[in-house]
């Protein structure tokens, strides 16, 4: 993983220094140096990437928890020193990246991210350098606040009920919408999410985390010592059952702050030991197969112990050369055992995915002008006769192009539509098979307690994704009828360009149906709803979408590693809750085992919509790249054409050769940059 990193890196170096470079050719379109150093500085930031993170975790828990005392642990960023207290003692305090405490403490996602010191453009070093984006905000938008900012500084964006005079002025009486700590020196190539703690008693907290969970690679569960799990956590460990079983991501699970649990029991052993066992027995209860057996792909190995408050101790313990104290601290911590947890993730799962998704934005950003170079340089070796046909080539490719494209499209929506509609068939038998599999077991199942509510939730879930991805279930008939939606637009744009003589076909590097799902540009949270919107329409579904319709928009744009199966992850939730609101007001168990009875038909037909929803945008993500990638030819065209009229209009003014023999190496590195990124999109 380390040697194809270092490879990205190299690659991405050569790209950026070759846009530059390209930028300061001769005689270049008047938009060209602005557009390339914006494209130079964009791989600078890729680069940045790839020396970063490898995974995002998301790290959820009750409210109260330790998550943000842990994240600032795990990467390195927790401190123990001595303060002075009012009545002339000295205390020990420790100093995290981000603040923590034993009351409801994180108001807003905020997230810690390693980047590359030299590359990213900030201060990031010491407790690196904080930066906070607002409701009111720009898209995309983030605010400076500073480097190494004082915990009560960085208490007053990311806590609730903070004291806001501890913000920079302008920004006091502004709502905080996302926290952000850039970090150069970190212990692991991780982005972290601190997510708003579960349970908390502001409900906004609740909304943020659901709505966060579609953007992480795996999750963190973390419980505290202190206490085991209980019945109100398992609605939100049920959620991250229904991701698991609807997109495969992983849970770590972490018992923290162990050496607050350190006395021991009845059998002589530290309290925490007990608190391990019995959140891991919790796990294999209440998340169980078919057969009864614990769900063990799910749970793994069960909790891990650590102390991030042992391991800043050892440290202090280290600087002050009391190495014997200092070893047996840092063992007790167990922190580098969850570390390694996380870096087997980095190796045998997200790493090379991450790394391929780094290499397919870089290489979006130069074939086109690849493409152009090419271009300007077959200009410059044909003579004058030669530039008159070409002239008269590109013209007519133009005019074909405006003739045909808005046909184009129609035609590519319709087909879209049908391929869904197959994939969607199935669903009208998923009513029976849930009722065939669920009524009776409801019925004899007292639904009034969460903790049976729950197993039949579990079962459902189970049930609702054996279903899905059996031969004949929708995923696996989505994946077939995806692939040929690709095939219909390799022949739609056959049918329209390759009929033609050969000035009206589209040269090979113009168009790749095997590159339609990459989006040709990084889409904006507006241009991503419009999508969802245009997408919904195709297929005639006009229920809402949560939070503007940007997460289904992120999760169906990348739909090789999340089938389109994932975003139905929670439907049944979201029916489930409507029932739970209403069974306050039934007095009979047997009306209320019919109302779950009766619920699965509206469960069936918002999985049903989700799914539709989401294959749709993934189709429409394919139109629109082509779109995208005829848009580029016809720039292309243009410019050629533009050239192709100068030499015409002055065969005698200029050193030809000279200009060849700058055009050609330039043209050679980027046909070898291509192909190495190409290379290293193969995860």
């Amino acid at each position: 993983m380390d040697e194809t990193r270092g490879e990205l890196r190299d690659v991405l170096d050569r790209s950026e220094a070759w846009l530059r470079d390209a930028a300061r050719l001769p005689e270049v379109p008047a938009e060209w140096p602005e557009e390339l150093r914006t494209d130079a500085a964009t791989v600078k930031r890729l680069r940045t990437r790839a020396a970063s993170a490898l995974i995002n975790v998301a790290l959820l828990g009750a409210f109260s928890s330790g998550k943000s005392f842990l994240l600032s642990g795990l990467q390195g960023g927790l401190e123990l020193v001595e303060v002075e207290t009012a009545d002339g003692r000295t205390a020990d305090k420790f100093v995290g990246l981000l603040p923590s405490s034993p009351v409801p403490t994180t108001a807003c996602p905020a997230s810690v991210v390693p980047v590359d010191g030299s590359q990213s453009g900030v201060d990031a070093s010491g407790n690196g350098y904080l930066r906070v984006r607002f409701t009111d905000s720009a898209d995309g938008e983030w605010e400076d606040v500073g480097n190494s900012p004082a915990p009560s500084v960085v208490a007053a964006y990311a806590m609730q009920d903070a004291d806001v005079t501890n913000r920079l002025r302008a920004h006091w009486g502004r709502e905080v919408a996302e926290v952000e700590v850039l970090l150069a020196d970190t212990l692991l190539p991780a982005k972290f999410y601190d997510l708003p703690g579960y349970g908390s008693p502001n409900p906004v907290h609740d909304l943020i985390v659901r709505a966060a969970l579609a953007d992480a690679d795996c999750f963190m569960y973390v419980s505290h010592a202190s206490r085991t799990l209980s019945e109100r956590e398992l609605s939100l460990i049920r959620t991250l059952y229904e991701h698991y079983q609807l997109s495969g991501k992983r849970v770590v699970w972490v018992v923290t702050a162990i050496d607050s649990a350190s006395n021991l029991d009845l059998h002589d052993e530290p309290e925490w030991k007990a608190t391990v066992a019995r959140n891991t027995s919790y796990l294999k209860e209440n998340f169980t197969l078919s057969d009864g057996r614990p769900d063990l792909a799910f749970i793994g190995e069960g909790f891990i112990p650590v102390s991030p408050a042992l391991e800043a101790r050892a440290a202090k313990l280290e600087a002050d050369e009391a190495e014997a104290p200092a070893r047996r601290c840092r063992a007790e911590s167990r922190m580098d055992t969850l570390r390694q947890a996380i870096e087997d993730l980095i190796r045998t799962e997200t790493g090379p995915r991450h790394i391929a998704a780094v290499a397919a934005e870089a290489r979006v950003r130069l074939v086109p002008r690849l493409r152009l170079i090419e271009d300007r340089l077959r200009t410059e070796r044909l003579e004058i006769d030669g530039l008159k046909e070409l002239l008269d080539g590109h013209q007519r490719r133009l005019e074909l192009l405006d003739r045909v494209l808005p046909e184009l499209r129609e035609q590519l929506e319709r087909k879209l539509q049908a391929r869904v509609g197959r994939a969607v068939r199935p669903f009208g038998r998923l009513a029976a098979h849930l009722h065939g599999s669920l009524d009776s077991t409801i019925r004899q199942t007292d639904v009034s307690k969460p903790v049976k509510a729950h197993q039949i939730q579990v079962t459902k879930t189970q049930t609702l994704r054996t279903w899905l991805e059996a031969p004949t279930g929708p995923a696996t008939l989505w994946t077939e009828q995806l692939a040929a939606f690709k095939q219909d637009v390799a022949q739609t744009v056959e049918h329209f360009f390759g009929d033609k003589d050969l000035t009206g076909r589209l040269p090979d590097s113009v168009f790749d149906v095997n590159d339609l799902s990459l989006p040709a540009r990084a889409q904006r949270p507006a241009t991503a709803q419009d999508i969802v919107q245009r997408a919904s329409a195709l297929v005639g579904v006009v229920a809402p979408v949560a939070a503007g319709g940007t997460w289904l928009y992120g999760l169906a744009a990348a739909g090789t590693v999340f089938p389109p199966a994932t975003v139905v992850a929670g439907m049944a939730g979201m029916v489930f809750m409507g029932i739970e609101y209403r069974k306050r007001k039934l007095n009979s168990l047997q009306v209320l085992q019919e109302e779950w009875i009766s619920a699965i038909d509206a469960e069936v037909t918002a999985v049903m919509e989700q799914f539709a929803r989401s294959a749709a945008v993934q189709g429409t993500i394919v139109i629109d790249h082509l779109s995208d990638n005829l848009a580029q030819y016809r720039e292309q065209l243009e410019s050629t054409r533009d050239f192709a009229r100068q030499r015409i209009a002055n065969p005698e003014n200029r050193v030809r050769q000279d200009l060849i023999d700058r055009l050609e190496p330039a043209h050679e590195e980027g046909r070898a940059l291509v192909e190495a990124l190409r290379t290293l999109e193969k995860p």
